[in-house]
């Protein structure tokens, strides 16, 4: 199998939802986008889509410059999140409500587990979510537990009651890490569904952060105000995100939003970034704006249902050759190299 065939078997499960297109850009026209007028908006963007369209626009802006003359070397792709090395700073950012939001065309659990297996294959972390459908079976810890606690699993803004029992069983599962997506207050699946969720003040989240021993992520960023309330908090991450478009419309793209909010997290935190990134050549300028870890989730969805575990380890590694290029093209010998000199 190899990724043209996994993209192609994708394209036949996802008839209807999904046309996995060359570009995926969220422009109108796609099968994907227009407003759903209360059906789950599938792998769109919430209402008119602008938000998931404006991710991939403002990482177009930037444009790439070589710098060649130079001794040549291997770049060094290594990098440890967490204390856990991994082979590149790439991850598969966390999604749940697959089921739902993708027609059927693979089952929550086995989302998952492609997920933690896929990415563990290509020496980087999977990151997983929590959905309305799977509250009670727990498909995500469940994966991580499978995978020897090889995965991270991120919670939906729940009641802190639940919350806080939630991160009990991460860290049962052995999960490398636990968090919350902050603006999964405005998630349309879980409303759907009758699951609450809520916005979190500062002391729900200092009580989040204080309750377990894993690192504590803080995702869905996209403010000044935000960024400066999770530093007060005492979480290891900070993840810059705006939930791939999906939860607010008319939303800057997240390469827009990040240099504005590194200066005040950098030496913090660490800062993961994701939106937009459809290959390693979007990697690299996200690492160039300041992440130091860049998340990718729709071409993850169409990996694992085209190609399960090993789908998610062919893209995976995509995505790394694409990264190597770049670094080698642009002069940048380690991810510390890579800062606003790649840029023309």
């Amino acid at each position: 199998m190899d990724l043209t065939e996994v993209r192609e078997r994708a394209r036949e499960k996802m008839k209807g939802v999904c046309g996995v297109y060359k570009v995926c850009d969220g422009m109108p026209e796609r099968l994907c986008q227009g407003i759903k007028y209360g059906k789950p908006i599938g792998i769109g963007g919430v209402s008119t889509g602008a938000s998931f369209t404006a991710n991939v626009e403002a990482l177009d802006q930037f444009k790439l410059k070589t710098r060649l003359i130079a001794p040549h070397a291997e770049p060094d792709m290594k990098a440890s999140f967490l204390g856990r090395e991994v082979a590149f700073p790439i991850f598969c950012t966390s999604m749940s409500g697959v089921k739902i939001s993708m027609g059927g065309g693979i089952i929550e659990l086995e989302f998952a587990r492609a997920v933690m297996q896929g990415c563990k294959a290509a020496g980087t972390i999977g990151f997983i979510g929590d959905g309305a459908e799977t509250f009670e079976d727990r498909p995500g810890l469940q994966a991580i537990l499978e995978a020897g606690g090889w995965g991270v699993q991120i919670f939906k803004p729940r009641d802190q009651k639940i919350l806080l029992a939630l991160i009990q069983e991460a860290e049962k599962a052995g999960a490398i890490a636990v968090g919350v997506d902050v603006d999964g207050a405005g998630s349309v699946p879980m409303a759907m569904k009758g699951q609450p969720v809520f916005r979190k003040s500062i002391e729900e989240l200092k009580e989040l952060v204080q309750s377990t021993s894993l690192p504590f992520i803080i995702k869905g960023i996209t403010s000044e105000e935000d960024a400066e309330l999770a530093l007060e908090t005492g979480c290891k991450v900070v993840s810059i995100s705006n939930h791939g478009g999906r939860v607010l419309d008319h939303m800057l793209g997240v390469a827009e939003v990040l240099p504005r909010l590194v200066p005040l997290l950098k030496g913090n935190v660490t800062i993961t970034a994701d939106g937009g990134v459809r290959t390693g050549f979007d990697v690299i300028k996200m690492l160039a704006l300041g992440a130091d870890f860049v998340m990718v989730g729709r071409e993850m969805i169409r990996a694992a249902i085209g190609g399960g575990p090993e789908g998610i380890r062919l893209e995976m590694e995509f995505l790394s050759k694409d990264l190597r290029k770049a670094m080698i093209m642009t002069g940048s010998n380690s991810l510390s190299d890579i800062d606003e000199r790649i840029f023309a």
